[in-house]
């Protein structure tokens, strides 16, 4: 069966059209759109009436391309701007009636993480077996699903740590100075202190990080000049070359950092806040390394939707 997932985040919205056959699927088209829905978004705020409009402009193209593409039904999740913005529900639900969505819902942050688990996991070299004793870090622009990959029994954790939002708050220097990294590091720590300390610390053998940041970091160390998801899948990335990336890109300016992201520009601004929780991760837990994952939320919402179908 053909269908269509669309994975409506705080800085992007991301479109999968697969034929499905059981747990397996297979990709026929890809989108993606950077309406930046979070954009300045607090908590009891509203959503940024632009962003509004540039959601909903995406979203009805992309479904425009699903439905052209032959899928029988389509679904639409939003996760953490949704959550928190007063008129989150009220967004979504509009979009679901004004664009005929099968399914049309915002995630709550254990549902994310559910679905994060699903797709990933439809990736995974080694599938279930691989994922004893490893955690999924799925890292978006509003918030950080954290869970247990081998144990999906276990509640995840969803930490109000996002590369848009801690972008905003601390990086306003161009490049940011060195206070401002400081400050942004300190936050991490802090933030991702129910995961990196106390006993839960080692029960992580392995970090599995999948999402914009974790996907943008494989592709430069792969130095590609066109996006390959499954290249994506399964790449090792090393603690040095992290942190070594990290350091490059927070050193640029702006315009810097847009040229080295040839493959999505957009993310330019928002790369260092996302790098920063990957390395609070990965230098917290003391791994020497981590997997990055193409394969997320976006397929377990699609493998969801296909199999209630």
């Amino acid at each position: 069966m053909k269908a269509a997932a669309l994975d409506l985040g705080s800085n992007t919205l991301r479109l999968l059209v697969a034929e499905v056959e059981g747990g397996s699927w297979r990709a026929l088209r890809r989108g993606l759109a950077t309406p930046r829905l979070g954009r300045g978004l607090r908590p009891g705020g509203g959503l940024a009436p632009e962003a509004q409009k540039a959601a909903s402009q995406a979203a009805a193209e992309f479904v425009r391309q699903a439905r052209q593409a032959g899928a029988r039904r389509v679904a639409l999740a939003a996760t953490q701007a949704c959550r928190l913005a007063v008129d989150g529900r009220d967004f979504v639900e509009r979009l679901g009636r004004e664009l005929a969505l099968d399914s049309c819902r915002v995630l709550s942050g254990a549902e994310e993480a559910a679905l994060s688990r699903r797709g990933v996991l439809s990736r995974l070299d080694g599938g279930a077996a691989a994922a004893e004793g490893a955690w999924l870090a799925d890292i978006g622009g509003g918030s950080t699903e954290i869970m247990d990959l081998g144990a999906p029994q276990e509640d995840p954790l969803s930490l109000p740590l996002g590369a848009v939002t801690l972008s905003e708050k601390f990086l306003t220097g161009d490049p940011p100075g060195s206070r401002e990294l400081q400050a942004l590091d300190s936050a991490v720590r802090e933030g991702l202190a129910p995961v990196t300390q106390g006993g839960r610390r080692g029960a992580c053998r392995r970090l599995v990080a999948t999402a914009g940041t974790a996907a943008t970091l494989a592709a430069l160390r792969l130095g590609m000049k066109s996006y390959q998801p499954e290249e994506i899948n399964n790449l090792e990335v090393s603690r040095a070359d992290l942190r070594n990336e990290y350091l490059r890109l927070a050193a640029m300016p702006l315009a810097g950092r847009r040229r080295e992201l040839v493959l999505e520009p957009e993310r330019a601004d928002i790369i260092v806040g996302g790098l920063a929780i990957l390395w609070g991760l990965v230098s917290g837990l003391d791994l020497e390394s981590f997997i990055t994952m193409d394969a997320g939320l976006l397929e377990g919402i699609l493998l969801e939707h296909a199999a209630i179908s």
